[in-house]
């Protein structure tokens, strides 16, 4: 049996689809969307190192580094670490910015997923698992 898969949307389509949608809304908080998603993850995972959020985002480093480097210059974060470590923490200011990155990019997920129905979302968000952890595995 041949195991062949067609690709009607890929992830450049559904990035391109989330930078448009979502860029009017972060920009309304003085913010791009990769600010957003570092915000995002840095909710979740604070004290996280910037090779850490590179690799929970699966984001180039150097990508990174220019993000963290603008959300430390405009007091959204702090790093707590001293020397060449960081240990990223948001601040007061970044913590609201946090919470309306995470606002933003699930009102974007919703409108893209909205002719899902329950039932395929929840089939669609196993296989997204399972292919997500085969990813990581092979990457280690």
């Amino acid at each position: 049996m041949e195991n062949k898969v067609e690709h009607v949307c890929g992830p450049r389509m559904v990035k391109t689809y989330l930078d448009k949608v979502t860029t009017p809304e972060f920009e309304k908080i003085g913010i791009t969307p990769p600010m957003g998603m570092v915000l995002k993850v840095l909710r979740c995972h604070e004290g996280a190192s910037m090779k850490d959020v590179s690799e929970i985002l699966m984001i180039d480093k150097a990508m990174v580094t220019r993000t963290v480097l603008k959300l430390l210059d405009m007091n959204l974060l702090e790093n707590r670490a001293s020397g060449h470590a960081y240990s990223l923490v948001l601040t007061e200011e970044g913590m609201k910015a946090a919470v309306r990155s995470k606002k933003i990019l699930d009102n974007a997920w919703q409108e893209l997923l909205t002719d899902v129905t329950p039932q395929e979302r929840e089939v669609f968000d196993a296989v997204l698992t399972k292919v997500s952890e085969r990813i990581r595995r092979s990457l280690q």
